[in-house]
């Protein structure tokens, strides 16, 4: 199970809502989870269920709340302790927001002080990303969790703030104006807001208006509180109106953040980061920008902060290559295998998968170092990562040829298996499923869904190879028609299909639906006659499926459709012709839908209105752009040196 109190609360159990019954068991299951794995005592519930005025059958109540409680949660035995005079709720922390949150926040913060400040960002907004709303919002806690609650609450908004520094010092002072203009009305007495604000103007050229923020700053503190600006937001100001080169530099960042240039300067660089900390512990938010003062002597430091011009990289054939989500400029290039294609995201590397040199190529965030294995016979197809970390890689026989089965590896996680060191053969393992070719793949209800697709068409393509992740038992799932893609979204499996191989030879283009457990599937028909391909991409986000359809034949001037799917209803709600764009593929995340489009370019769409927003080439012909994985600040591409196995290029 999954609990969710970043927002409304939430369980879920393989994608699906559990419901949690009264309000005031909520309020307990809230209360709980607010110290998961902690012993809470009864009293404590009590206090925060009908504060200072409990009824005479309080205590009775509370036992008939965590009753009902348990048998909403006991599906896979009962979760909450009973201890002396209280409770505890045993939670994995994985499975907790709130722990992957604190987790994330103070890895970035880590990164930051190592001076990684692109994997910092990343970070903080992977952090900020689980947050929905406000903490156990519709709850009202009477007692100490309404501190608690607010405690949360303010950590995000300090994450938030921690990430913007980061934007700033790389120099994407414009991309965060928009954003900082919105948190300054939202929160007009933080004078760390106002600084960012300030800055990011300056940077941007827009010294008066960078003035003005300082006027309005002051306007609102002497209104409200009777008060006069910080020490360092009036150094702000003087520095902006002599134009002081430090506001161009990291030290310029640190004094924004309460630290005088004179200061900056006499800190001696050998000085050890936790003698700093000490110096200025009253501000944490200092304490960051404090360490990167030292850090911005060296080389790679001042890499980092460069501006957005200087950081624009040249993109590269067989490379991984990561996008700014705003901007469509190259942040990082790295050369992998050859002719990458699928991509796995990880907290700690991401993985592409090299159908030209027939192996697997890991980068490693921390080190940036990239290692590159041949882990099975074949070639590699897709690659995709269970919630233990163990990897699953799909492959296709030597010679391209279909076989009775075919190979998927194991890979287990840790050390000897998907860390960065050495595989050890123990560590992998080869499972063999009844398919012509183990295709693309999807994890879902603990469960590996395996089809033959993008290949064919070949006898055989209308199985689905499910694999038990807890057992690696192999079962088999049969479809209608043969299956070109494959997702796993909404607790739904979702299998695009079309007539090819069966009589009487139905052209429908379609999606088959399964519920984990179902043998037999829902139809979604998405083209009736003229498909002769099925769905060449499945995406999911944005409270939707997304399928992506051609026709005819995905050849010379195909129609291609991007269709919104209702996962409750299962119908289609809306369509946009993307004939133009040319897409072979598509992901949902970072607010948008992206699209790979075969002139080499990537498409950002709103999924809200389906419009395009903007469309960012690549160019060059010795580069061909392959598959795409959006994470909340960066989209993430593989670059091949020739057409990649893209249906319909």
């Amino acid at each position: 199970m999954e609990f969710r109190i970043l927002g409304p609360l939430e369980v879920l159990e393989d994608g699906q809502p559990v419901a949690l019954g009264t309000l005031k068991e909520r309020l307990v299951l809230g209360v709980l989870l607010l110290h998961a794995n902690e012993f809470v005592s009864r009293e404590r519930l009590i206090d925060d269920l009908w504060g200072e005025a409990p009824p005479p059958t309080a205590r009775k109540a509370v036992n008939v709340y965590v009753s009902q409680l348990r048998k909403a949660l006991g599906r896979a035995g009962d979760p909450i302790a009973t201890a002396s005079g209280g409770y505890r709720l045993h939670v994995d922390p994985e499975r907790l927001d709130a722990s992957r949150m604190e987790v994330l926040v103070a890895n970035s913060r880590q990164c930051v002080s190592k001076g990684e400040l692109e994997n910092a960002a990343e970070g903080f907004e992977e952090a900020l990303s689980l947050w929905r709303g406000p903490t156990l919002a519709g709850l009202q806690l009477e007692s100490r969790g309404r501190d608690e609650v607010a405690g949360l609450d303010e950590l995000r908004l300090a994450a938030l703030m921690d990430r913007i520094d980061c934007d700033i010092a790389l120099a994407r002072h414009e991309q965060v104006l928009g954003e900082l203009n919105v948190l300054v009305r939202e929160h007009p007495l933080r004078e760390r807001l106002r600084a960012q604000q300030m800055l990011a103007l300056y940077r941007a050229g827009r010294q008066a208006e960078a003035l003005e923020a300082y006027a309005e700053a002051r306007r609102t503190l002497v209104d409200d509180l009777g008060i006069e600006p910080s020490e360092p937001l009036q150094r702000l100001q003087q520095a902006i109106l002599r134009h002081d080169p430090s506001l161009e530099t990291p030290e310029g960042t640190a004094a924004v953040n309460g630290l005088a240039p004179t200061a900056v300067e006499s800190t001696p660089p050998a000085e050890p980061a936790d003698v700093i900390m000490r110096r200025f512990r009253p501000r944490r938010w200092q304490l960051a920008l404090a360490v990167l003062v030292l850090l911005a002597a060296s080389a790679s430091a001042a890499a980092i902060l460069s501006t957005s011009a200087a950081a624009t990289r040249r993109v590269l054939p067989n490379s991984l290559v990561r996008l700014d989500s705003r901007t469509g400029k190259p942040t990082l290039v790295v050369p992998v295998g050859n002719l990458p294609g699928a991509i796995a995201i990880t907290p700690k590397a991401i993985w592409t998968v090299n159908s030209g040199s027939d192996d697997v190529s890991r980068y490693d965030l921390s080190t940036h170092k990239v290692v590159t294995r041949g882990l099975t016979p074949g070639q590699p197809n897709d690659i995709a990562f269970d919630r233990e970390g163990n990897a699953w890689i799909t492959n296709i026989t030597a010679n391209d040829e279909p076989a009775r089965s075919s190979i998927i590896t194991r890979l287990d996680a840790g050390i000897g298996g998907t860390s960065g060191g050495t595989v050890y053969p123990s560590h992998s393992h080869p499972i063999h499923v009844p398919l012509p070719f183990a295709g693309l793949e999807a994890l879902g209800a603990e469960r590996l869904w395996v089809i033959v697709g993008p290949h064919g068409p070949v006898p055989g393509d209308n199985r689905v190879g499910v694999i038990d992740l807890r057992t690696d038992r192999v079962s088999v799932l049969h479809l209608d028609e043969s299956a070109t893609s494959i997702a796993f979204a909404y607790g739904l499996v979702w299998i695009g299909t079309y007539g090819a191989n069966r009589p009487p030879y139905v052209d429908d283009n379609r999606l088959e639906v399964f519920r984990p457990g179902d043998a037999k599937p829902t139809k979604i028909i998405l083209l009736r006659h003229g498909a002769n391909w099925g769905p060449t991409w499945i995406g999911a986000g944005d409270g939707a499926v997304w399928a992506l359809n051609c026709s005819p034949g995905c050849g010379t001037a195909p129609v291609i459709t991007l269709m919104k799917i209702d996962p409750e209803t299962l119908q289609i709600v809306r369509r946009r012709d993307l004939s133009h764009l040319n897409p072979g593929s598509i992901s949902i995340g970072a607010g948008a839908i992206w699209t790979g489009n075969i002139n080499n370019s990537i498409s950002k769409i709103d999924p809200r209105t389906m419009k395009i927003v903007r469309t960012f080439p690549l160019g060059g012909q010795t580069r061909q752009l392959c598959e795409l994985a959006p994470t909340r600040t960066a989209l993430w591409i593989t670059v091949g040196n020739r057409v990649c196995g893209t249906v319909g290029s």
